[in-house]
């Protein structure tokens, strides 16, 4: 695949990419990131992709795998578990 090739991919489908991963993180640095690895991954494994089904269907696939692997991650569930615990010690500094 050439540059101007994967340019292209880019250009047409990360709006789209962006959109399915901000609907799983609900953080927009977050969906940006698993974005931007779904190009690096598919460009580095391109010669795995058989064009027999549609590129937009494969893209989103590998988004929405990448979003629940980050949602398993250790390194999501320890920023939910921070953020339950400085919402509750907020609560209580307030009273």
């Amino acid at each position: 695949m050439q540059e101007e090739e994967l340019k292209q991919i880019m250009q047409n489908y990360t709006d789209l990419l962006l959109r399915i991963a901000y609907y799983y993180v609900k953080d927009l640095y977050r969906a940006e990131d698993i974005v931007q690895d779904v190009f690096i991954k598919f460009y580095n494994y391109q010669h795995h992709y058989e064009e027999r089904g549609d590129l937009k269907a494969f893209l989103s696939k590998m988004t929405m795998n990448k979003c629940k692997d980050y949602l398993k991650s250790w390194s999501y569930r320890k920023v939910l578990f921070q953020n339950k615990l400085f919402m509750k010690s907020g609560c209580k500094s307030k009273r």
